[in-house]
């Protein structure tokens, strides 16, 4: 098998590790970026890095390209304009390729922006067809900063949204056999949505215990202990099937009658539990709108 080239715009944090770790695993590839700094560093480290004004008008002969450029938060508003500028700098470049061609996005962007922002300016700035004359994946990274190259070497899981089953397995090439993680496909919208219901979960979690933290310390209790219990304890920490499935809000002899007691006796002492509230409260509207008055106290919601 022929191996891919991949070409990765956007050499930041999570940019440098995909690609130095492609090129640790036998790939040809290329860095391009806006940055004419980070450009030369990467040169002197001895890889292939470009700034956006070297490879145009036929010169970029890339089998893949990978987007791992900025989507930064201003305002409380995701910012897509350098994704968008991106691909219409690839779309301008694609006008010159004959051969087949993917797209990857691994930025972290809402659901539907792959197929409604990405793919339509590049067909639009290529004059070439998605599905026919390109492919398109979102590809979600799991990195942390500090850890980037040896989380990107070693990953848990790769994640395939894919346009068709030609995108797919295009990508799935450049990772079978290299790493040993399972590899799983989906649709591009619902790539996107897994890694905000990734990233979303991890800041839920720290704002729960930071909650609870609080509380405990409030009224001398020590958090870092009853919180190593609770990993024990607690079926939601060790058993990662529970209260995923889709059977609806948390009910049982249990967690509503708990719920409720505990934010009251913090409410009394003025504690600050915003989040039991919210818990509470989006339990509430999901039992009215399922039209739910009663508790089943054999609760369905175990596992």
């Amino acid at each position: 098998m022929i191996k891919s080239s991949v070409c990765i715009v956007g050499p930041g944090v999570v940019g440098q590790a995909t690609g130095k770790v492609l090129v640790e695993k036998g790939l040809r590839v290329g860095f391009l970026g806006v940055r004419k700094e980070q450009i030369e560093d990467l040169r002197k480290q001895g890889y292939n890095a470009f700034t956006k004004e070297d490879i145009y008008n036929g010169s970029y002969d890339y089998d893949i390209t990978m987007f791992t450029v900025p989507t930064p938060t201003a305002r409380g508003v995701i910012d897509l304009s350098i994704l968008r500028q991106t691909s219409i700098d690839l779309g301008k470049r694609l006008k010159f390729i004959k051969k087949y061609h993917l797209v990857v996005v691994k930025s972290t962007v809402p659901p539907r922006t792959t197929e409604g922002l990405v793919t339509p300016l590049i067909e639009r700035y290529s004059g070439k067809k998605v599905g026919k004359d390109f492919g398109a994946c979102m590809n979600p990274e799991y990195l942390r900063e500090k850890t980037a190259y040896g989380d990107t070497m070693n990953p848990w899981i790769i994640l395939i949204g894919e346009y068709d089953k030609r995108s797919g397995d295009m990508l799935e090439s450049v990772y079978k056999d290299k790493f040993s993680c399972p590899i799983y496909r989906c649709t591009l919208k619902e790539a996107e949505m897994q890694k905000y219901v990734h990233n979303l979960f991890n800041a839920a979690k720290i704002t729960y215990f930071n909650e609870m933290r609080q509380i405990a310390k409030h009224i001398g209790v020590d958090a870092d202990k009853i919180f190593k219990y609770a990993v024990i304890s607690c079926e939601g920490m060790w058993n990662p099937n529970y209260g995923i499935k889709n059977r609806g809000p948390f009910d049982g002899s249990c967690l509503p009658k708990d719920t409720q007691a505990f934010l009251h006796w913090a409410k009394v002492r003025k504690f600050d539990a915003s989040l039991l509230k919210a818990i509470i409260d989006v339990n509430n509207s999901l039992t009215n709108k399922l039209g739910i008055h009663e508790f089943n106290f054999e609760s369905k919601n175990i596992l």
